[in-house]
């Protein structure tokens, strides 16, 4: 009780002293201090210190510091290093401008007690949170590596618990859900170093818990500032949060409604407050409510939808918009996998249905462009196959299946080896000339063609060659060969007549065009067919004139039969 006794008579005293007229400036400060302690009196925290000519400091109106134990006067600040009962008194601060002065008066009271003097007061609500401050930020700057414990009422806080919480930046104490055991002196206790010497500081908080909470205003927690994307026509429904405040009585006084474009809900058809629930609990109460719009119309969308909470004490607005769904991207995806489909499936199509698809484009051809320049070319094709003393398979194609198909009934122009040859010509030079005015050459075979006739020979040099016309039957083919491989001028197609032809006995060159392009085969028509040219329309004939070159015009048009896909045989 002396020391409080003591900080009422420095009162008293200063009191009596303003009261003899001294003139004076700026307000007066009193500070409560622990002994034993680190302090510092700072003369003023205004922005014109750099206009200031001098900083006198006196204590008890004349006497100087020079002869004060433990105190120093370092530029504009009063270093306590430490403090000590013997500091207590009346200290002045006059700094002199330009223009004039500025005289600043500070009471310092030190309590020599083991538990350092609250310097601060502070209240909180029971059920509330608040924040207990070291507030020795020019300690720290002095020490960065200061180290900082926490003391209520002279004893370590407790910070095992989750309600007292230790926080770094800034250093404070936080108290979550303050109950009355929290109230009571929160000491900050900073131990540091300077100029070789170790000090401590200290600065206490007076926290008091109240137990009747206070009223706060609401607060809309959900929604904010929100934005949803709906269905026009659909059904929708908004959910509505809030914070309504604390206290007995709050949940009575709180209630929670809408607007829509600043109607409320009660006077427009299509919405309802479904419901509406307010909880009590132990940190405060609670809001939740939802409203329906049993069909969302044009007048819903593109407005402010506002929720409302209100209280004793004020409200607070959340706000929503609905804006209607945009399905641009949904169709812009769909088109595309249309699109695709389609030229996949245009693709499949071409690739089922080429051969027909060409030749309709050739039918049709001639009705949309001009008559085409004639290329020098006399014979649509150069047949040739392999002759022997009797009729074979292949020459009875050559000479009777094949015309009575591709000339009389399509218009093609053959030159068939064996048919057309005029008596007398020179064999080498006529075949070379016809092949060079040919845009095709048909070779036929057959399993015969593979027969052997030197078995000790390569099969490059024997060709199953007519036995009385030894030179030209190899000589066309090779000739013919020479301009598809070499000079790639003659396209060839290849014609397997009845079966399967082994290529192992026949030349190279023949056996790379079979691997490269492959061959069509023609099956000699069923006992039932009339005539071995039946069906000119069939798989067959469709492939072979798809491989001929283009006829404007031609002898017979071709009845229509079902697609089908021309694939050359491999084997």
């Amino acid at each position: 009780m002396l020391w409080e006794f003591y900080i009422c008579f420095l009162n008293v005293t200063l009191l009596l002293h303003l009261s003899h007229g001294q003139e004076h400036q700026g307000a007066v400060e009193v500070h409560h201090i622990s002994a034993g302690h680190f302090f510092q009196l700072k003369c003023s925290d205004d922005d014109d210190a750099e206009d200031r000519t001098t900083v006198t400091w006196s204590r008890g109106g004349n006497q100087t510091l020079n002869t004060t134990s433990g105190v120093e006067v370092r530029g504009e600040v009063l270093w306590f290093l430490p403090t000590h009962t013997s500091h207590n008194g009346h200290y002045t601060c006059e700094s002199k401008y330009p223009t004039g002065s500025w005289e600043m008066k500070f009471v310092l009271s030190v309590d020599p007690g083991p538990c350092p003097v609250p310097a601060e007061n502070r209240t909180v609500s029971q059920g509330m949170s608040e924040v207990v401050f070291c507030r020795q930020q020019d300690v720290l700057s002095l020490d960065p590596t200061a180290h900082i414990r926490w003391f209520k009422d002279c004893s370590p806080v407790d910070k095992h618990g989750e309600t007292i919480i230790e926080e770094d930046c800034p250093k404070r104490l936080r108290l979550v859900n303050a109950t009355e055991s929290h109230a009571g002196v929160y000491t900050c206790l900073v131990e540091f170093s300077l100029q070789g010497r170790n000090y401590t500081a200290t600065h206490s908080t007076q926290l008091k818990v109240n137990k009747e909470k206070v009223p706060l205003k609401p607060q809309v927690t959900y929604p904010r500032k929100e934005t949803f994307t709906v269905e026009p026509g659909s059904r929708v429904e908004l959910v509505c949060s809030a914070f309504l405040g604390v206290g007995e009585g709050t949940e009575s006084e709180s209630s929670m409604f809408w607007t829509v474009d600043g109607r409320h809900t009660d006077h427009i058809e299509q919405l309802n407050v479904t419901k509406t629930t307010i909880l009590s609990r132990s940190s405060g109460v609670y809001g939740r409510s939802t409203l329906s719009i049993y069909e969302v119309r044009p007048e819903f969308l593109n407005v402010t939808i506002s929720c409302i909470a209100r209280n004793a004490v004020g409200r607070d607005i959340g706000f929503l918009w609905l804006q209607p769904a945009n399905h641009s991207g949904f169709y812009t995806c769909l088109c595309l996998c249309l699109a695709f489909s389609m030229v996949v499936l245009g693709v499949a199509m071409c690739c089922l249905f080429k051969v027909d698809l060409v030749l309709a484009y050739r039918r049709l051809l001639p009705l949309v462009s001009k008559k085409r320049a004639p290329d020098g070319k006399l014979y649509d094709a150069y047949v040739s196959y392999v002759h022997g003393d009797g009729l074979s398979k292949a020459e009875m194609f050559a000479l009777q299946v094949l015309p009575e198909v591709l000339e009389r009934r399509y218009g093609y122009t053959l030159f068939v080896s064996g048919r057309d040859d005029l008596p007398g010509e020179a064999i080498h030079d006529v075949t070379s000339e016809t092949m060079r005015r040919s845009r095709r050459l048909i070779i036929i075979l057959s399993a015969q063609s593979a027969s052997p006739l030197h078995p000790k020979m390569d099969p490059e040099d024997q060709l199953p060659l007519h036995q009385s016309l030894q030179d030209r039957p190899s000589y066309d083919q090779q000739i013919g060969l020479y301009d598809a491989l070499i000079q790639n001028g003659l396209q060839v197609v290849l014609v397997e007549i009845d079966g399967k032809v082994d290529y192992t006995s026949l030349p190279k060159s023949l056996h790379y065009i079979r691997r490269k392009q492959g061959a069509l085969r023609w099956r000699r028509p069923s006992s039932g067919k009339s005539s071995s040219t039946a069906s000119p329309n069939g798989h067959f004939w469709k492939c072979l004139r798809y491989h001929m070159p283009f006829k404007p015009k031609g002898a017979l048009k071709p009845q229509p039969t079902p697609g089908i896909n021309c694939s050359i045989e491999l084997y």
